[in-house]
């Protein structure tokens, strides 16, 4: 899998520049992002206030710059940005850990549906550094600049899976942007934690993070406002697509539940069976017929003690 090196010791409206040999990619994604988007009522009518409101100056910054390297602008670059907040009913994703083992490792499907599979095919590593030293890593796409799914070495790593509450969703930041926030500034677990549990967000979601010392795993259940977390049991931390800890806020019949228990259920019971002990082992848990689907875009896992990404396309 193809890695790119983003220098954050540049300023944030050139570190984009290496999109001049992608745009074609770069196109094509945005282009996807904004036919879908043109039916879940985000106009660029409405985004200058939000950008002003939430998105830094340093993301305004790397928006435009991606946006030089493409045939948008900046503002559909930016609204393409939102897609996870806009349309996250199209998401599934299962992610699990086991914390009773001396090597923790967070495993992730990443469940999107894409035309002719371009989330796919378009899918490269990120390494984000300072002074030549990888801050943190991201499983992403040309031209998208938040985070899904993350790693900061001998940190945490953390990964986003869709969900939908009863509450409105509101004027905030995105989740996405929070998550590279907390991957670029919080230095320890329960700094990370904290953060994506008690700020407000635009859209509702589930983060599973994973740190590296005893203790350091756990589900956070988010509405827009409102939070709560769900630790390991019997040394297993599962999250699909459904709330298990905030029932009250829980939105029944959606369409994110159809398959989200069973997923959940399944994993339970391959981990109950077998206790993976080798990254194959994980691997063959995510591709179980029963836990991937057929819009699984990516498989990967984590390693938060070093870094390590392992990635199946």
């Amino acid at each position: 899998m193809e890695r790119i090196i983003i220098n954050l010791d540049k300023a944030p409206s050139e570190r984009w520049h290496w999109l001049k040999d992608y745009k074609k990619e770069t196109n094509n994604l945005l282009k996807y992002y904004l036919e879908d988007l043109s039916s879940a009522g985000i106009f660029e009518t409405y985004i200058d206030t939000y950008k002003t409101l939430f998105i830094s100056e340093d993301y305004q910054e790397e928006i435009a710059c991606v946006s030089q390297y493409s045939d948008f602008s900046e503002n559909q670059v930016l609204i393409t940005n939102l897609y996870y907040d806009a349309l996250k009913f199209v998401f599934g994703c299962t992610s699990f850990c086991v914390t009773n083992q001396k090597e923790k490792l967070h495993a992730r499907n990443l469940d999107w549906w894409s035309e002719n599979n371009i989330l796919g095919e378009f899918t490269k590593l990120f390494d984000f550094q300072r002074n030549g030293e990888t801050r943190y890593s991201l499983v992403s796409w040309p031209g998208f600049i938040g985070a899904l799914s993350g790693v900061k070495p001998g940190k945490f790593s953390i990964t986003l899976n869709a969900v939908l509450s009863n509450e409105a969703p509101q004027f905030a930041i995105p989740i996405t942007f929070l998550i590279r926030d907390v991957l670029e500034n919080a230095e320890t677990f329960d700094q990370a934690v904290k953060m994506l549990s008690e700020t407000s967000i635009a859209s509702d979601c589930l983060l599973m993070v994973v740190g590296t010392n005893d203790g350091e795993s756990v589900v956070i259940e988010r509405t827009p406002t409102a939070f709560k977390w769900r630790h390991p049991e019997n040394g297993q931390l599962i999250v699909t697509n459904e709330y298990l800890a905030l029932t009250d806020n829980k939105q029944t019949n959606d369409t994110l539940q159809l398959t989200a228990s069973g997923r959940h259920r399944r994993v339970q019971e391959l981990l109950n069976d077998k206790t993976p002990s080798s990254i194959n082992d994980y691997f063959d848990v995510l591709s179980d017929d029963e836990v991937k689907m057929g819009i699984t875009v990516q498989q990967m896992i984590f390693d938060p003690a070093n870094g390590d990404i392992y990635l199946k396309i």
